[in-house]
């Protein structure tokens, strides 16, 4: 924690993964952090109506799981501790992508837990500042604002018992607003009724469904690995994963798109396990015990909110998390990407709260987005409708494709596509000079078939 505070206070609207990191950086630059959040948190690693897709698969990218490490000093020990499984994500993994992929060096070491597992621990670890003050079952209604400087001064909030005869608004002021209170957020509203423009959004439509069930693994079955990973095929555009977690357990996803969802039903359930383009994750299921009922999930799209292209913004308030970007979550990028946004919050409180300091991070951020925002969108423009994008992007689609399509067959070049995957390396080594001649090769050798 720094010796001497840059400011006084701040207020974080929403106790997410994104909130709860935000908290973690905040804690190094102010006197005091409030953190107000709408459910009340469960006191064991538990389900939250908040978090509606608690329940489904979530990954920490290993780029995020580094970054916690960095946040919290032997959190990786701590999660094993508490059940998370290690695993290298290259040679304990079964991925298929249009066939089976080969076993990579073991250098992609991480863990595999339950988001209801890290948003505890990370609460756990938070609970050692004095200097950060939670609100639970309160709610964010309105920004305080001083209209001669500009300035967001603080917010309103109140229980979220409404009947309450004591539920009157209460004022908080702060140095600093964070609004990390998700897809859900007012900020568009509360900035128009401020007198400010909504910011554009880009929307990239999905219609996704996925199911999560819970099982145990029959006493007999030996895996040789800790998870499997099964693209989701064109047709019909079904995929699955599998990843054992804490407890001994296995949690299972399975996912389509525009309208063909996975069914809700044991039997049914099973079958589209059945169908998907590799027999691995169904064989796994044969012998296993369920161990919970079928969670269902919907997910209509992929939205980018562009604060950093407002022509003006209101100081001492910005968006992280769901609220500024919320992802397609079957590639598992959120949690990492707020684990990046706190790492770029705190280099800009590193060089002061000045004038135009909501407009700068707003911009950093946004350049940190283009990479996950185009592997995310980039797919799923594929899985929708190719008449939609331009020349170029078909283009680069069609490059990557072909990446794709090497993967079963190349060792270095599937490792190459992990480490852009888990965000340890950048999409530009796709155009690398040798992967390039690698994927020209492949085209060739494919035309002469």
């Amino acid at each position: 924690m720094s010796s001497q505070f840059q400011k006084k206070t701040d207020i974080i609207i929403g106790g997410s993964i994104a909130g709860l990191l935000a908290a973690r950086t905040l804690l190094k630059h102010f006197e005091q952090v409030t953190l107000i959040e709408r459910d009340m948190y469960p006191q064991e690693p538990n389900f939250r109506p908040g978090i509606p897709q608690g329940r489904q698969i979530h990954f920490t990218l290993l780029r995020g799981q580094r970054i916690l490490e960095n946040l919290f000093p032997s959190f990786g020990a701590k999660l094993q501790s508490h059940g998370a499984i290690p695993r290298d994500y290259g040679n304990e993994s079964l991925y298929f992508y249009r066939d089976l992929c080969p076993r990579v060096s073991p250098i992609l070491h991480g863990w595999n837990y339950s988001r209801l597992l890290l948003e505890w621990l990370i609460r756990q670890e938070l609970n050692a500042y004095s200097n950060l003050k939670i609100i639970e079952g309160h709610e964010v209604t309105h920004l305080l604002f001083e209209e001669s400087s500009q300035k967001v001064t603080g917010v309103q909030f109140r229980e979220r018992n409404h009947t309450s005869p004591n539920n009157a608004l209460q004022d908080l002021h702060a140095d600093l607003i964070v609004d990390a209170s998700g897809s859900s957020s007012h900020t568009s509203k509360w900035l128009e009724d401020l007198g400010y423009e909504a910011p554009r959004e880009e929307v990239v439509r999905v219609d996704l469904g996925y199911a999560t069930r819970f099982y145990e693994p029959h006493t007999d079955f030996k895996a040789p690995w800790k998870g499997i990973a099964i693209q989701a095929s064109a047709h019909p555009p079904r995929g699955g994963l599998l990843m054992e977690i804490e407890g001994g357990r296995w949690m299972v996803v399975l996912s389509g798109t525009n309208g063909d969802y996975p069914p809700l039903e044991n039997e049914a359930f099973l079958e589209f396990a059945h169908s998907l383009p590799s027999p691995a994750l169904y064989d796994a299921l044969t012998n296993a015990k369920p161990d919970s009922k079928i969670f269902g999930y919907r997910y209509a799209e992929n939205c980018l909110r562009h604060f950093e292209q407002l022509p003006r913004q209101p100081e001492q308030f910005i968006i992280v998390g769901d609220a500024l970007c919320n992802f397609n979550p079957i590639y598992g990028q959120g949690m990492t990407v707020a684990a990046l946004e706190g790492q770029i919050l705190d280099e800009c409180l590193q060089k002061g709260m000045t004038k135009g300091f909501s407009h700068m991070f707003h911009k950093k951020v946004a350049r940190m987005l283009a990479v996950p925002w185009m592997l995310a969108t980039g797919a799923d423009r594929h899985d929708s409708n190719a008449k939609t994008r331009g020349f170029t992007s078909n283009l680069t689609r069609s490059y990557i494709d072909t990446i794709i399509a090497q993967l079963p067959q190349d060792p270095s070049l599937f490792l190459t596509f992990l480490e852009v995957v888990h965000m340890l390396r950048h999409p530009i080594w796709f155009f690398h000079p040798m992967v390039m001649l690698k994927t020209l090769i492949y085209q060739l050798r494919q035309q002469k078939k």
